[in-house]
């Protein structure tokens, strides 16, 4: 059986934390290793315990959550964090996904939504709901077209890393991704990271805004490919 997926929960209401604690412990793959009410217990917590997920809340008592977000991922940059919030979202949702954050669930979600998005964003995906990630994608993708240090960064990718992009580009998941390509989920993640690198951004989906904006191409390409292969 693979490792349990280990979940730090900062929040401050105290019987939401204990609430999603005891619902997280009914699942086979999940264990809390950790909760906060503010960004020093958390920040306290996380340099002594290690996770793969933390659920985040906006609001914080008098505390910006996004602003411990962006301290999460300045110390620890492979951190998956997943906002859990009753804020409807708006520019803040831009704000997350351009500082890293990968998920954003609305208190008002099922348990399924919930631990579907820890799963994924565990595993290195995105989880935006649908609604909210149009939104997010037309303000990533304001631009005409690339910039000068876009279009470097995307001429540094190599063939491989492309056809990963274009993937993406299609919303495709890394497990759709490596199935096309013949490869395991883990690669098509270590490929990922190395297109975040050398576009310099951190996400998935600011990846594919610049790859629309220098016209990388979708999976039509990549298939034909793949099939010739």
């Amino acid at each position: 059986m693979e490792k349990p997926i280990r979940v730090v929960i900062v929040d401050d209401h105290q019987v939401f934390v204990d609430a999603l604690a005891v619902r997280l412990a009914d699942e086979p793959d999940f264990v809390v290793v950790g909760k906060a009410a503010n960004t020093e217990q958390a920040l306290d917590v996380l340099s002594t315990t290690p996770c793969d997920v933390v659920t985040l809340d906006l609001i914080l008592g008098d505390e910006d959550g996004l602003a411990l977000g962006r301290e999460i991922l300045r110390r620890w940059p492979q951190s998956g964090i997943v906002v859990v919030t009753g804020v409807e979202g708006g520019e803040q949702v831009l704000e997350a996904v351009q500082s890293g954050i990968r998920g954003w669930v609305s208190k008002t979600a099922n348990i399924d939504s919930l631990t579907a998005a820890l799963r994924g964003v565990a595993r290195g995906e995105t989880h935006i709901p649908a609604a909210l990630l149009t939104n997010v994608l037309v303000s990533l993708s304001g631009q005409p077209q690339a910039s000068v240090s876009e279009a470097e960064g995307i001429r540094s990718l190599t063939q491989r890393e492309l056809d990963v992009l274009g993937c993406l580009v299609e919303g495709m998941s890394r497990n759709e991704i490596g199935e096309l390509l013949h490869v395991s989920p883990n690669t098509v993640r270590t490929h990922v990271q190395s297109i975040l690198h050398k576009l310099k951004v951190h996400s998935a989906l600011a990846a594919v805004a610049i790859a629309r904006r220098a016209g990388v191409q979708g999976t039509s390409a990549v298939h034909k490919r793949a099939n010739a292969g």
